[in-house]
C-alpha cells in the first residue's frame, strides 16, 4: 500500500482539509478530493471510487479532523431520543482514538467528554439509558463508554465539581486503553482465558499507564488511575498487589467491575442483573475489604 492508507467508506465525507486519493487503472494513486473541499455523501455516492485513501504523512491531521467532525456530529445528536445514534458516534470516536493511541488521536477526547457532559451531565435518566444501550459488535468500545456514563452519573449524583466529573469521566473512557496493545484474541474472546493468557491480559493496566504518560497531554491522576484500576484495597489486585490506591482508581475499578458483570456475558459466566451484581460486590466490600464502603454506597444510591 506504500505511503497511502485506506479510509473507511462511512468516513469519507468527514474530511475537508485533508486531501483524498483513489487508485487509477494503472495502479497509481491520483488526487480525488483536494484540500478545502468536502465530499457530498449523497450527491457523490455514485461517482465515488470504491476505495479512497489518504497519504501517510497526513494521518495525524486526518485523525484530528475526523475526531473534530465526530464531536460536532455528537453535539448535534444529543437529544433524549437520540441515544442509539449517540452511542454509535461515541463508539466511532473511541475506536478511532484507540486504533493507534497517540497524542494526536487522543487530544480530542476531552472535548468529547465536554459534549456529553454538557448534553447529559445533569440528566440521570439519560446517563443510565446511555450506559444500558449497546452496539452489537463493539463490546470493548461499549464497555469504555458505559463506564464513562456511569462515572459521569456518579459525579453528578455526588455533587462533584464539573471539572472533577469531566476528569473522572475521561479516566473512565481511557481506563482500558492498554488493551489496544494486546492480542485481540485475548481481549475479545468469549471463553475463559488460560493462565498464560490471563497473565498477558493483566499487563493492560501498566501498558495503558505508559501510553497516557507518553502523550504528555493528560493529568497524572489519569495515568495513575489506569495503572491501579484493577488493584484492590486488600492487596489482592494487579499488577502490583498494592493496597494504597487513589480515589480515582478505586472509583473506576468499582464501576468497571459493575459494568463488566452486568453487560459482558461469557460462555463460562452468565450476565447478572444490577441487583445481583451489587449484592456480589457488597460481599467484596464488607467481607473482603476490596472496595471502599462510602464509594460503594454512593454508587448504589446513584444507580437506584
Amino acid at each position: 500500500m506504500g505511503d497511502f492508507i485506506q479510509v473507511k467508506e462511512s468516513q469519507v465525507h468527514y474530511y475537508r482539509d485533508v486531501p483524498l486519493y483513489c487508485k487509477a487503472a494503472s495502479g497509481d494513486y491520483v488526487l480525488y478530493k483536494p484540500k478545502g473541499k468536502r465530499i457530498n455523501f449523497t450527491e457523490d455516492a455514485r461517482s465515488r471510487p470504491p476505495e479512497v485513501y489518504i497519504q501517510q504523512r497526513d494521518s495525524k491531521a486526518a485523525v484530528s479532523e475526523l475526531q473534530k467532525s465526530f464531536n460536532t456530529h455528537l453535539k448535534q445528536s444529543l437529544t433524549p431520543g437520540g441515544l442509539t445514534k449517540v452511542k454509535s458516534i461515541l463508539c466511532d470516536i473511541v475506536s478511532e482514538a484507540m486504533a493507534e493511541p497517540s497524542d494526536a488521536s487522543l487530544k480530542e477526547l476531552p472535548e468529547t467528554i465536554d459534549v456529553v457532559f454538557d448534553g447529559y451531565g445533569n440528566n440521570a435518566q439519560l446517563l443510565k439509558k446511555l450506559a444500558d444501550s449497546s452496539t452489537s459488535d463493539r463490546s470493548t468500545m461499549d464497555h469504555a463508554i458505559n463506564t464513562m456514563a456511569i462515572t459521569m452519573l456518579y459525579g453528578s449524583h455526588c455533587n462533584l465539581s464539573p471539572d472533577e466529573t469531566r476528569r473522572l469521566s475521561l479516566t473512565a473512557l481511557l481506563h482500558d486503553i492498554g488493551k489496544t496493545r494486546l492480542d485481540s484474541n485475548i481481549v475479545i474472546t468469549n471463553r475463559k482465558l488460560t493462565d498464560k493468557e490471563f497473565d498477558e491480559y493483566k499487563t493492560h493496566s501498566a501498558i495503558g499507564h505508559d501510553i497516557i504518560k507518553e502523550t504528555g497531554t493528560f493529568d497524572f491522576s489519569i495515568a495513575r488511575a489506569i495503572l491501579e484500576h484493577h488493584e484492590r484495597l486488600d492487596g489482592s489486585g494487579y499488577p502490583r498487589g498494592i493496597a494504597h490506591l487513589s480515589f480515582e482508581a478505586q472509583l473506576i475499578g468499582l464501576i468497571d467491575s459493575y459494568e463488566y458483570l452486568t453487560h459482558r456475558e461469557k460462555t463460562h459466566r452468565k450476565l447478572k442483573t444490577p441487583y445481583e451484581t451489587l449484592n456480589l460486590i457488597k460481599n467484596e466490600v464488607i467481607l473482603q475489604g476490596k472496595f471502599d464502603k462510602t464509594i460503594f454506597k454512593d454508587l448504589c444510591t446513584c444507580l437506584a
